[in-house]
């Protein structure tokens, strides 16, 4: 609790931006309201509760069997919560009686809800940050087992799951929003003025800033001839940097040509502080603005009239698009509203490239982070690596996963794809390997095919809508191993893994059974394979990016792979890891992420 102050955690900005962005309030909510549902029936409670604690309130987005009128309400003051001894202390909260106990005897809850006994479990975001608790909640004193408090953990790590996806696709629907935003200019614009309409139509394609200045030059060039366009961009720290024109050097020795402040003596720099087009006809008028050196600046250039333009955003200026003419020029109103709309479609454009930065790093980041630190396993050597799409918006859902196990299996690991090529792809991907994960972990003993199982079982049962291919495998060591292993395994419609024995023979194991989803359309159980494993064989898993190729033979494709692991046997996973990805990825070869995982025994 910092500082000791329980208000300091309730209105800690983090926390509360958090609880907005959920979009999680007083209001139900059909996914919380099924896991206060879940957790009624399986602890078998008159009330259940998806608790979220505001600074000064309780909200109940998810509820089962709270009392009128808090159930119209779907809320509570802090004087009515137990959820908020929870956050503060970020700790589950499990009372036999809350009338004993001195930190909730007198709480209103008790005497208005009927609460007595009490079981809260943390959910947090991704930053670890309590936003508030899944509970069940008794009306008479009960002892909670621990079989309950489990479930209940385990439920409240679903349900902090879900909120976690939605705050992270939060971001994504903002994006979309500001899009939506820029399109519904970019259409006023070509009704405004058809001129125009070819340059919008180059802009709108360009995803850099190089083609940018590319569509620029050529668009502005071919219809009003001035001899130098310029295209200048904020950078962070105040300052604003020309973008490099093809077959025009940048010189150090000009302000112009570098790096320079946006409070610089600069028709550039004058047109982005006052967000407004700067017009100079002739070198008198820039002389009469500027300082000597500047009007011999222009002048060294051969510009003898400039028009500057300023790119306005949607939030901030964004740079200058800069015109200049060998001789004196006087521009008229038409010229000035092609300039300005000009400007208006390459702030647009500029917008989108940054926005596409920004998307897709942040959404490779999502699935990078979702992505799995590998265990140490004695006996065994595993190296694992991600390499997202070279195209520029598809972020899949391709991961590995690697979990050590508490039965006889000493590891589970997990190679799969979920169907799809957006955030929302990486986003079922997160929710299905922490699914599987606990599956596996749950269930240690029941081998792969039974887990995977599972697995379907409860995606069907969630209605979460997640279907691909994928391999789940057990390793364990027999009680008389003398180095050997047991590959235990079920391939869910997943590429065949490659086994490199220690001799440079390779095996491909190709039984597999159909892909996995949420909707059960298997027509028979799920199969297992098991292979033993001598010292010094390795086990190759992938995902079909590492393989595919537009208009190549998959078969062909997979026998390259083959070869080059024949080629590599002996080495260690690590280095069989980054030989393979260096032989078979092309830089800009791949359209589709890729995912490996090599296990050396």
């Amino acid at each position: 609790m910092p500082d000791g102050r329980p208000d300091l955690v309730l209105c800690d900005p983090g926390r509360t931006g958090a609880l907005h962005d959920s979009g999680l309030s007083a209001r139900a909510d059909s996914a919380m309201d099924r896991f206060a549902a879940m957790v009624r029936v399986q602890l078998q409670v008159p009330v259940a509760l998806v608790s979220l604690v505001e600074p000064d309130r309780q909200v109940f987005p998810g509820m089962q069997g709270l009392p009128e009128p808090w159930a119209t309400a779907r809320q509570t003051p802090l004087s009515h919560s137990f959820c908020q001894h929870v956050v503060i202390t970020g700790e589950p909260l499990v009372l036999t009686d809350a009338r004993t106990v001195a930190l909730t005897s007198d709480n209103l809850a008790i005497p208005d809800l009927g609460v007595v006994a009490y079981a809260g479990i943390p959910l947090t975001d991704s930053e670890g940050r309590v936003l508030g608790s899944l509970c069940a909640i008794d009306t008479r004193p009960r002892t909670w087992t621990d079989d309950e408090v489990a479930t209940l953990t385990d439920l409240a790590t679903m349900c902090a799951t879900e909120i976690r996806l939605r705050l992270a696709t939060r971001q994504g629907k903002r994006d979309r929003d500001r899009r939506d935003e820029l399109a519904t200019q970019l259409d006023r614009a070509h009704a405004r003025n058809e001129i125009l309409l070819s340059a919008a139509q180059a802009l709108a394609g360009s995803r850099t800033l190089e083609q940018i200045r590319h569509e620029i030059s050529w668009f502005v060039s071919a219809e009003h001839r001035p001899t130098y366009i310029g295209l200048v961009v904020a950078e962070p720290g105040g300052m604003l940097r020309r973008v490099p024109e093809p077959g025009r050097p940048a010189t150090a020795d000009t302000t112009e040509f570098g790096v320079f402040p946006a409070d610089a003596p600069l028709a550039t720099a004058k047109a982005f502080r006052e967000r407004r087009l700067q017009c100079y006809e002739d070198p008198a008028a820039i002389d009469a603005e500027f300082p000597d050196a500047v009007g011999r600046l222009y002048r060294d250039l051969g510009l003898h009239a400039t028009a500057c333009a300023p790119l306005v955003g949607s939030r901030d200026v964004l740079g200058v698009l800069t015109l200049g003419w060998d001789q004196p020029h006087t521009l008229d109103s038409a010229e000035r509203a092609v300039i300005t709309t000009l400007a208006t479609y390459t702030a647009q454009a500029l917008e989108r490239v940054r926005q596409l930065e920004r998307r897709i790093s942040v959404a490779r980041e999502l699935q990078e982070a979702m992505l799995t630190d590998l265990p140490s396993v004695p006996g065994l050597r595993l190296a694992a690596r991600y390499r997202p799409s070279e195209a520029d918006e598809a972020v899949g859902g391709d991961w590995y996963d690697a979990v050590p196990l508490p039965g006889a299996a000493a590891l589970a690991v997990t190679v799969g794809d979920i169907t799809g090529h957006d955030v929302h792809a990486s986003t079922l991907m997160g929710q299905v390997r922490s699914m599987m994960r606990q599956t596996a972990w749950n269930l240690p003993d029941a081998g792969p095919a039974a887990t995977v199982e599972a697995l379907e079982t409860a995606l069907t049962g969630l209605a979460i809508p997640a279907s691909g291919t994928l391999l789940h495998a057990h390793l364990s060591r027999p009680p008389d191993s003398t180095g050997r292993w047991e590959l235990t395994s079920t391939n869910a419609g997943h590429p065949p893994p490659v086994l490199v024995h220690a001799d440079g023979r390779t095996e491909l194991l190709t039984e597999h059974d159909v892909l996995f989803s949420h909707f059960g359309f298997r027509t028979r159980h799920r199969t297992d394979q098991r292979r033993t494993l001598d010292p010094g064989d390795l086990v190759f898993l992938y995902t079909d990016g590492l393989v595919e190729r537009r208009g190549e033979d998959l078969d062909k494709a997979i026998d390259r792979l083959r070869t080059l692991l024949a080629r590599l046997a002996g080495q260690p996973p690590e280095a069989v890891a980054d030989a393979v990805l260096a032989h078979l990825l092309e830089p800009g070869g791949h359209e589709d992420d890729v995912v490996l995982l090599a296990i050396g025994t």
